[in-house]
């Protein structure tokens, strides 16, 4: 007991010489955010809609632990992440442990020809924001930059279900491809990647395997007072290669774009967009076109595009791809919008937005649904009370589409309108 007492005295002294030196290489950031929602008659019925409103938070904290000049390990985890107001753990139920979500925990190495990351790290982003769904993913990639290009080389487990299984292949992998060019003025890049999915090669007689490419260029900048970007994103392969004999297969052709150009005058910014997702023609059973809608994190419309206001919207759920149901990716659409923001003092911007949308195919819905969406209205304001603190708010209006008759069974429907705000402190 006492070698024992003896031997725990001194790796406490060396841990406590040692922390000095630890904590000059260990940085932090991240946020805390406090929002509130409100959702009125999100099933466009005002005899029968009720209004949803909730407050959530969350805490994030990104470490950087440097081991040396040339490795580094990074952590993230989420605490409290998206938990809702006056929805507190009950010590009977055992849930206390789901309030800190580890995110994050990858390494960093710089060799002589190549940088390496490996780990669970960020993905699902790339170009601009219009198809970004920012998540976690098990990586493996390999970096190479020579100015003013950067070349990345990554593999993806996406899914991994042979472990412990009889089954011997149902993951999913991807591989990938990408290159980026920076120079003032422009930003450019081309992703490539190769997609295969065997989650579903083991279901009996209707089992297959989807193979794909994803092809995404971008382009941003500026030219003179025009600031520009865009966006496309191809997938093209096998979106259902049937194993039974005589069945049906499925040939994946779908596309989505977005361009966007803005201008300042004075202390005003006006922009220009516009935003096509394919959608599914229903009666072609041999091609899926359906891209799936754009990115979840894309959300330049409070309602039709908002991450948080399409669980209900008009029975269907909305433009944003969190979550949606086969019926709306399979529908894509159309939307053109404009923008203007507006800064009277140097810590206030106030903005606005109209966008109309329509869908790209209706067959899904039924034979002849009308294809509009509708019109949205949305004002907002940003603040920033202090140095690292904004608290910002908007409210949206949408005169709602025809097109919501085909999902809410009325004849008519009615408008809606949505609110939020949000205080978030960085640090």
């Amino acid at each position: 007991m006492k070698r024992f007492s003896i031997i725990a005295l001194a790796v406490a002294a060396v841990m406590l010489f040692a922390i000095p030196a630890m904590a000059a290489d260990l940085s932090f950031s991240g946020h805390y955010r406090a929002r509130g929602y409100y959702n009125d008659n999100t099933d466009l019925d005002d005899d029968t809609g009720a209004t949803n409103s909730w407050m959530d938070m969350r805490f994030r904290l990104k470490t950087k632990i440097k081991v040396n000049d040339r490795l580094s390990v990074i952590t993230r985890f989420d605490a409290l992440d998206n938990k809702t107001w006056g929805n507190t753990d009950n010590p009977q139920d055992n849930a206390g442990d789901d309030n800190i979500d580890w995110d994050r925990a990858y390494i960093k190495a710089k060799f002589d020809y190549f940088d390496l990351q490996l780990g669970r790290m960020g993905a699902g982003t790339w170009g601009t924001k219009f198809l970004n769904s920012a998540r976690e993913a098990d990586r493996i990639r390999f970096i190479k930059k020579i100015k003013p290009y950067t070349i990345r080389f990554t593999y993806e487990k996406k899914v991994e279900d042979d472990k412990g299984q009889v089954d011997s292949d149902n993951d999913e992998d991807r591989y990938m491809a990408d290159i980026a060019y920076k120079a003032k003025g422009i930003n450019t890049g081309l992703f490539v990647g190769y997609y295969r999915d065997m989650d579903d090669s083991d279901i009996g007689a209707n089992a297959y395997a989807r193979k794909y490419w994803f092809i995404g260029p971008y382009i941003k900048g500026t030219y003179g007072p025009v600031k520009y970007e865009a966006e496309l994103g191809c997938k093209n392969g096998d979106y259902k290669d049937m194993y039974a004999a005589g069945a049906q297969d499925q040939d994946y052709d779908a596309w989505a774009y977005h361009v966007n150009l803005a201008t300042d005058l004075g202390p005003t910014t006006v922009s220009l967009g516009y935003a096509h997702t394919d959608g599914d023609d229903d009666n072609d059973k041999g091609e899926y076109n359906a891209y799936g809608l754009g990115g979840n994190d894309w959300q330049p419309l409070l309602i039709l595009t908002g991450f948080y206001s399409d669980r209900t919207l008009g029975g269907l759920r909305n433009l944003n791809s969190h979550k949606n149901n086969t019926d709306i990716q399979k529908s894509g659409y159309d939307l053109y919008y404009g923008t203007v923001s507006f800064s009277p003092m140097e810590n206030v911007t106030l903005n606005g937005i109209i966008g109309t949308a329509k869908a790209d195919e209706t067959s899904t819905l039924g034979n002849n649904v009308d294809d509009e969406y509708g019109v949205e209205y949305d004002v907002g304001c940003k603040i920033k009370l202090m140095d690292n603190l904004v608290y910002q708010i908007k409210a949206g209006f949408l005169s709602a589409g025809d097109l919501w008759k085909s999902t809410t069974g009325k004849n008519e429907v009615d408008d809606t309108y949505s609110f939020f705000h949000e205080l978030k402190v960085t640090f």
